[in-house]
């Protein structure tokens, strides 16, 4: 169900933002969306048996995705899914036996996600922390509004990302059944709607 939510959330956003910039409210249960798919990498990393092909999947998602991903928001960010792969990637190297390679594979991590300029940034592999390490705690929506505040201050977010908390009362209170959605609709939904999105506007002449 989550990640229905998740998928339907990203889906209104990137329509407002698309089409109707002016809607606010299109945005604000767009806000639900990232930390939701924060969530899913948390998750998914404590139940998969194969971390690298799990990886490979969200990189080839986001080199598929990043060409029309810049074109339909004009943007010169690296898209959510290399963000979602960097926490996939420093959450394994954490888990990792070695202490000084957790530190140096820890701090380039942060660094590649910052100077490549990924979606979210810094604040968006904190979110995937957060929901790894406090995943069931019920002080787990203070935890990430403390998070989204210092990330508003630090990337100017617009006011409505405070919205965003909404996703861990949902995490906390929304049973996960384990939808198991087929692997295509998973890793082809963000690119498909992407480029029908952009399709769409290009037709609107927007």
């Amino acid at each position: 169900m989550l990640r229905l939510i998740a998928m339907a959330s990203m889906l209104i956003d990137h329509v407002g933002a698309t089409f109707f910039p002016e809607a606010i409210w299109l945005r604000i249960i767009g806000r639900a969306a990232f930390p939701l798919y924060a969530w899913g990498i948390a998750s998914g990393y404590r139940r998969t048996r194969n971390w690298k092909l799990y990886a490979a999947r969200l990189f080839i998602t986001g080199c598929i995705t990043q060409l029309p991903y810049a074109w339909l928001f004009k943007s010169g960010d690296l898209n959510v899914c290399f963000t979602l792969l960097a926490g996939l990637l420093l959450l394994k190297v954490l888990n990792g036996r070695n202490n000084p390679l957790k530190l140096i594979g820890s701090i380039a991590l942060l660094a590649l996600t910052h100077f490549l300029r990924f979606e979210y940034g810094l604040y968006g592999i904190f979110t995937i922390l957060v929901f790894y390490f406090y995943q069931k705690d019920r002080k787990l929506p203070l935890y990430q509004g403390v998070l989204t505040l210092l990330g508003m201050l630090v990337y100017s977010f617009h006011y409505i990302q405070i919205f965003s908390i909404i996703s861990s009362w949902l995490v906390l209170n929304v049973k996960d059944d384990r939808l198991r959605l087929p692997r295509l609709i998973q890793y082809g939904f963000y690119p498909v709607h992407i480029v029908i999105l952009l399709i769409l506007r290009e037709f609107a002449g927007m």
